[in-house]
């Protein structure tokens, strides 16, 4: 019996090893297709191939920011960054965010997230042209995005500030990126993001930064479906 159980053993995994090799070139080119086409929807036209110029660079945190330049017909049309944020509601957020080449965001995609759907799930079309939060053609600069809770301009997601705050983080991490700030990440979430998220329940308390009540929360949450607990902590 011990013969056969490490026989089967050993073909299990032989046959797992070569379904592995078999699929692993294939896999590798969709990922590029799907990279490719995540850079060309966050662009305009171009005609190089952004992804054989690419520049890799390390954040301090241990993260990676691939920025990718397009060009057409060898006039510089933007760049593309994929970037990343830690600081999502249920983890991290990755998107590619296109770039003019004077620093406006052009558009954007979500590549990852694992927020909550019908919430921190609505950045896909949230802050997208013609969106409640749109950002395409702001200009992140030195002080980054915002949303209005935190002095800034821009339109939180209702009932998700901490995922609108996470996305913005991302944005502004791949302007950095561009304007050689890998260190540095405006608009990020930090001490400030504690007492709001512990006060802002429906307790009809006045926000001191954004003058929204607890009250008006505890409304938008009801249509959203989300369960309390969930809501409190997504602002």
């Amino acid at each position: 019996m011990v013969l056969v159980l490490c026989a089967i053993a050993l073909f299990s995994s032989l046959s797992v090893a070569s379904i592995n090799a078999l699929t692993a070139e294939k896999l590798g080119e969709v990922r590029l297709q799907n990279q490719l086409k995540a850079i060309r929807d966050v662009l305009p036209a171009f005609d190089n191939n952004p992804m054989e110029e690419s520049d890799t660079l390390t954040t301090p945190d241990g993260g990676m920011l691939v920025i990718f330049p397009a060009s057409l017909d060898g006039k510089r049309v933007g760049r593309a960054v994929k970037s990343f944020s830690n600081n999502g509601y249920s983890g991290q957020v990755w998107l590619m965010v296109g770039f003019t080449p004077d620093g406006a965001v052009y558009d954007y995609t979500v590549l990852e997230h694992k927020e909550t759907p019908g919430l921190g799930s609505k950045m896909d079309a949230w802050f997208a042209g013609g969106g409640k939060g749109d950002i395409t053609g702001k200009m992140p600069g030195d002080r980054g995005l915002r949303v209005k809770k935190d002095g800034g301009d821009v339109d939180a997601i209702t009932a998700a500030t901490i995922s609108s705050r996470a996305f913005l983080e991302a944005v502004n991490r791949a302007s950095n990126a561009l304007a050689g700030k890998v260190d540095a990440v405006s608009g990020a979430t930090g001490v400030e993001d504690s007492p709001e998220d512990a006060t802002s329940g429906a307790t009809g308390v006045t926000d001191s930064t954004s003058g929204a009540t607890g009250v008006e929360d505890s409304s938008e949450d009801a249509t959203s479906g989300a369960t309390s607990v969930e809501d409190s902590r997504d602002r």
